[in-house]
């Protein structure tokens, strides 16, 4: 649990591990040079099984990270916000399937979000093969969720990256995919906290330029060398706030049929599952195309990916309307 700043939410944090149903770990939060009473709350919570550790001055989340893998020494080490809360039976539950499931490097959850409008849950992809192809340019794992078998880590060298900044999670999860499998559980299994100091919020900009980076290193897996339009024809149809015209909206038509062949051809991506993936971000930037009417309509219909994926009707109605409904 790296912990900077965080005195209003940490003995929560903390409370929710040491009293869930798991009972035989180590928590080890390390105070990542915090400017608050962060350290004194941690140092007033009596269990021996919390381990604090300081950081000489603060050191980011990255090394905060990745000095906590080098400090764990369990079979298993699990993260933890030190603003979230976990559920009582999380880290059990982890266990239980990790136990069960010794090719998965990694185990998260699915959340949900708390202090903001509206409460939300979120649900991420089970199987590996559908986190897979979501990594192709998501993040399909809640970091603060995850479970990880600490000798695959080792094994593999690992670690978080100080190059993607505040995407250090995306990364890992990109990197480790190709070695080992990942998964998620169907349980709300971590309460997300949302305030307005989260770096999350902060460091938003930070954060998109790096997650932008990943996403032109991954698809350099299946189009190398693409060029500068394509780049930002790709970048673009994954940017789910931009607003897009009838001709963005034929290019983008043309550059994921593009993606499609390279896929049949490569075979990077299990071809099912990757079509159904494109098919959702094609209907994503037809809804994105909100001054065209029915005119956005008409080209959706006219890619094969509308076969692929429902939400024509929906679509067609809220062109009709004007994009109202």
């Amino acid at each position: 649990m790296p912990v900077h700043n965080a005195a209003p939410y940490v003995r929560e944090a903390v409370d929710s591990i040491l009293s869930g149903s798991y009972r035989q770990l180590e928590l080890l939060a390390i105070n990542d040079g915090s400017t608050d009473e962060s350290e004194a709350v941690l140092r007033s919570i009596n269990d021996p099984r919390l381990r604090i550790v300081s950081n000489p001055l603060n050191l980011g989340v990255v090394a905060t990270l990745n000095r906590g893998l080098d400090m764990a020494d369990g079979e298993y080490v699990a993260r933890m916000d030190a603003d979230d809360v976990s559920q009582p039976t999380r880290l059990e539950r982890q266990m239980h399937f990790m136990d069960g499931n010794p090719l998965v490097g990694v185990c998260g959850t699915w959340i949900k979000a708390f202090g903001g409008r509206p409460d939300a849950i979120q649900r991420m992809p089970l199987g590996h093969a559908d986190i897979y192809t979501q990594l192709f340019a998501f993040n399909p794992l809640a970091h603060p969720t995850v479970m990880c078998r600490l000798k695959l880590f080792r094994e593999h060298l690992l670690r978080y990256s100080p190059s993607a900044t505040h995407a250090e999670d995306l990364d890992l999860w990109m990197r480790a995919a190709e070695h080992f499998k990942l998964a998620n559980l169907p349980i709300v299994a971590l309460h997300y906290r949302v305030h307005p100091n989260q770096v999350t919020r902060m460091q938003s900009a930070a954060q998109m330029r790096s997650v932008d980076m990943l996403r032109l290193r991954q698809l350099e897996r299946l189009i190398p060398h693409a060029g500068a339009e394509e780049t930002l024809l790709h970048l673009t149809l994954f940017d789910v706030a931009r607003h897009l015209s009838v001709g963005d909206l034929q290019l983008t038509k043309s550059w994921l049929d593009r993606l499609l062949a390279a896929n049949d051809a490569a075979g990077l991506y299990d071809v099912r599952r990757f079509r159904a993936f494109l098919a959702a971000r094609w209907l994503n930037a037809a809804h994105r195309c909100s001054e065209a009417g029915t005119r956005a309509w008409k080209v959706w219909r006219s890619s094969q990916l509308a076969a692929s994926g429902g939400g024509g009707f929906r679509l067609l109605m809220k062109k009709m309307l004007g994009d109202r409904g």
